[in-house]
């Protein structure tokens, strides 16, 4: 029985990690360009035959110069996969394709006498091949982006490429998570907060060495903060952020877009003066033109994460080069999430019910939990007898017994004892029980509470009767709320103390609910 159980369960794991395809194209009759940008196409004919496949672009109409780009928001996951067909169609000599995925740069050289001839020109220089590219990797950036172009050199009719079946598949968040990392670690706490730069009034709030307005440049189809001429190295960006709704942790995820030969340089990122992140820059890029003009870019994706619960964040980038050369920077894709408090705290080291440390206003902490201040209203006093009876309880002049129906006897120890009642016990019983000699006086004081925080006080002291040696005083407690109880119950030879933990006035309180001492004169 134990290993079908073993077995479903890993099957069931399987399922919940299977990649789920959510972008497809150019294939199946789905020829669609939504969503891609084109830069230099050599043809208004976007689609073309080439033997029996159908490609977006193909035949004289991807060619030098030519660059497309996919730029798409993904749901929640924690992996990616990409994958697509590529031809190379005529005469390439040992050119190259280049490929960006995200942040991933893959190249391929192709040359003349490779395959066959299908399309295009049939010459003896002249011969297609077909390449598969496929990449998985650890990603959970809300956005992605597939740049995709070649150094060729020649016309259209010369030398060309296009693709098709294309697909992104991602390893989702397990369910009721905006955000995640792995499908291991908690994630339902996450909550994305913003995606930056989306509209232009945004780069208001963003300033270059404290004063200059950030501003934004295009590169590949996508709108980067600061970029080519905008944002040099030694620069730095700032920006507040405020009205952070209630969290323990913040956590970034960002691009950061290199124009130029980085090499010995270093890129610094702080979250409130703190330092999260300080990477030297030394990655491999590639020539794009942007804005007209062909640069090297390269691409990185960052995320960094900190402790935080402050309502407002600074955020500062900054980037440092020891180099006399002109080089660019900026970034895209920057989206903040944080991890929220638990529902109507406050502040919190957590995200559980009882890890809250201050909540919000008309709500008071109890047990570590938020809870509204009325909540927890104490006890109503209910009845109370005091009899004498013959027969002793003990030959120590000194000794009280204390029994409740809803406490175990052999937790009760001189001292202070914590005690806490289940929210379905509707009524708290008490007997205590004492010697009486002929001359003790025993003092009962028992205050009574009600809802609306009016109080009465019920006094009794009574004097023990010749020749009854036990004195029993019994009493009933209702629980008119609905509500796990706590209680200290203090017991000494002398008194009995009972104290509810309530809510008064917002505070927890102690609060007394019943006290009788004993007093031998």
């Amino acid at each position: 029985m134990f290993s079908f159980w073993f077995l479903l369960k890993i099957i069931q794991l399987q399922a919940e990690n299977q990649f789920e395809i959510v972008y497809s194209a150019f294939s199946e009759g789905n020829f669609n360009k939504e969503g891609w940008h084109i830069e230099v196409p050599h043809s208004t004919t976007l689609f073309q035959k080439c033997g029996n496949e159908t490609m977006f672009g193909g035949f004289s109409t991807f060619s030098n110069d030519t660059l497309i780009t996919y730029n798409s928001s993904l749901p929640p996951h924690y992996q990616v996969k990409v994958s697509f067909k590529y031809w190379k169609i005529d005469s390439w000599n040992n050119e190259w394709v280049y490929i960006f995925f995200d942040d991933k740069l893959k190249k391929e050289m192709f040359n003349l006498t490779e395959d066959y001839q299908v399309c295009g020109h049939f010459d003896k220089d002249s011969f297609e091949k077909n390449v598969t590219f496929q990449i998985q990797m650890i990603h959970s950036s809300k956005f992605i982006f597939i740049i995709i172009t070649s150094n060729l050199d020649q016309n259209a009719q010369n030398e060309s490429w296009g693709i098709n079946d294309f697909k992104i598949e991602i390893l989702k968040c397990p369910k009721g998570c905006m955000y995640c990392q792995d499908d291991i670690l908690p994630c339902d706490f996450w909550i994305h907060f913003k995606s930056f730069w989306i509209t232009p009034s945004e780069f208001d709030e963003w300033k270059i060495d404290g004063n200059t307005t950030l501003s934004s440049s295009v590169c590949a189809g996508l709108n980067i903060a600061g970029g080519y001429h905008k944002l040099g190295s030694n620069q730095t960006v700032q920006s507040t952020i405020f009205n952070l709704t209630s969290h323990f942790i913040v956590q970034v995820e960002f691009k950061i877009w290199l124009f130029g030969n980085w090499d010995v340089d270093q890129f610094i990122l702080k979250l409130d003066n703190q330092e999260l992140l300080n990477e030297h820059l030394n990655q491999s890029a590639h020539e794009i033109k942007c804005q007209g003009n062909k640069q090297n870019v390269s691409i990185l994706n960052f995320r960094a994460q900190m402790n935080h619960s402050q309502s407002s964040m600074e955020i500062t980038f900054t980037t440092l080069s020891n180099s006399t050369q002109n080089k660019y920077w900026g970034i895209n894709a920057f989206d903040l999430y944080i991890g929220k408090c638990s529902i109507n705290c406050e502040q919190c080291y957590g995200p559980g019910y009882q890890q809250c440390t201050a909540c919000i206003k008309d709500w008071v902490i109890f047990k570590g939990e938020c809870v509204y201040y009325n909540k927890i209203p104490p006890l109503t006093f209910d009845h109370i007898s005091i009899v004498q009876q013959l027969t002793k309880i003990s030959n120590n002049i000194h000794s009280i017994q204390l029994k409740s129906d809803q406490i175990d006897q052999e937790t009760i120890k001189q001292g202070e004892n914590e005690i806490e009642f289940d929210q379905n016990i509707s009524i708290l019983n008490f007997e205590i029980q004492a010697q009486c000699q002929k001359n003790l006086n025993i003092h009962n004081f028992i205050q009574i509470y009600i809802r609306q925080n009016n109080e009465q006080q019920y006094f009794h002291t009574r004097s023990c009767q010749e020749n009854l040696p036990t004195i029993i005083i019994k009493t009933n407690l209702l629980q008119k709320f609905e509500q796990t109880k706590q209680f200290l119950l203090n017991v000494n030879e002398t008194s009995v103390e009972l104290y509810q933990l309530v809510i008064l006035e917002y505070q927890q309180t102690k609060l007394l609910i019943l006290s009788l001492n004993f007093i031998w004169t």
